[in-house]
């Protein structure tokens, strides 16, 4: 004899294991989210993100790196984003620190924005003209590649599953090449750090060069850095902020030229160079700083 069955036991089954699973999703093995984008985050979250960069690049003045971290956000206009920020912070009171960091950030990350335009205007051509007397060394030995234990590399962050990766920087050597002096101008702008040097390398296709270390060298010390680590300006951009009454001597790749002389200039109000030397007067209260372009030969 056959016993006759419903399909009430089927949704009794199906309910228990449907209650049986949440139970086990919630209690025994809890959803974990580890190395999140921080695009995908709450707007509340990405908020906060942003001051974070903020206040960090308050505290290192590295804008390169404020730069790369603003990219995980994948804001459309980064510096937009950074004073809308910073008005919304005025109107719910955070604190004064958090705002002047997110002002003075959007106005860097802008300021960059406009010196890439710069750099990359032909009509500047015809202000970075070598000195007068200016010699150009003819016979240059060979820039070896960088080791890879010599390069500065930007952390490459883990891509999520199913996901964009994160934007990562990898320098590009050019193998036997040398590079000359093939432009210099005086800079004086109050919007930049005071004695900034700027470094554009090109290679002989007038593209930019990254992964090229330079030297700068002082009276007791030296400090090495390589082009391409602040793409938002130029892949063959570099920088280094000069010390007033420091005299600095720059070399550019492994055995290439090497420029001396070089240290911060004053500038008037109105951005014309004085001279160099004694402190600024009230009169000239800023120092200004110098741009240089490189050329492979």
């Amino acid at each position: 004899m056959k016993e006759k069955r419903g399909p009430w036991y089927l949704f009794t089954g199906l309910a228990f294991g449907l209650v049986v699973g949440v139970l086990y999703s919630w209690l025994a093995a809890p959803v974990q989210f580890l190395d999140t984008n921080p695009a995908a985050l709450h707007p509340d979250f990405r908020a906060e993100y942003r001051a974070l960069i903020a206040l960090a690049y308050m505290a290192d003045g590295d804008l390169g790196r404020a730069q790369a971290r603003l990219m995980l956000l994948q804001d459309e206009d980064p510096s937009a984003a950074l004073k809308a920020q910073a008005s919304r912070a005025v109107q719910a009171q955070r604190p004064e620190r958090e705002v002047q960091a997110l002002d003075a950030l959007a106005a860097r990350v802008a300021r960059a924005g406009e010196l890439q335009t710069a750099l990359l205007t032909p009509a500047e051509e015809t202000l970075l003209t070598p000195p007068p007397g200016a010699e150009t060394p003819q016979d240059l030995e060979v820039t070896p590649t960088p080791r890879q234990d010599q390069m500065i590399l930007t952390p490459t962050a883990t891509p999520l599953a199913a996901a964009t990766a994160r934007p990562t920087f990898t320098p590009r050597a050019v193998l036997k090449a040398s590079f000359a002096l093939s432009g210099r101008q005086e800079v004086c702008d109050r919007e930049l750090p005071q004695g900034l040097l700027q470094i554009e390398i090109l290679d002989s296709a007038g593209k930019p060069v990254a992964g090229v270390r330079t030297v700068m060298a002082w009276a007791g010390g030296e400090n090495a850095f390589y082009t391409g680590l602040n793409p938002r300006i130029s892949p063959g951009y570099a920088d280094f902020q000069m010390a007033p009454g420091v005299v600095y001597s720059l070399k550019v790749g492994e055995s290439g030229e090497t420029i001396t002389g070089l240290t911060p200039h004053q500038c008037t109000p109105e951005g014309t160079q004085t001279g160099e030397g004694a402190a600024p007067t009230p009169e000239s209260a800023f120092w200004g700083g110098v741009r240089l372009r490189f050329a492979q030969k």
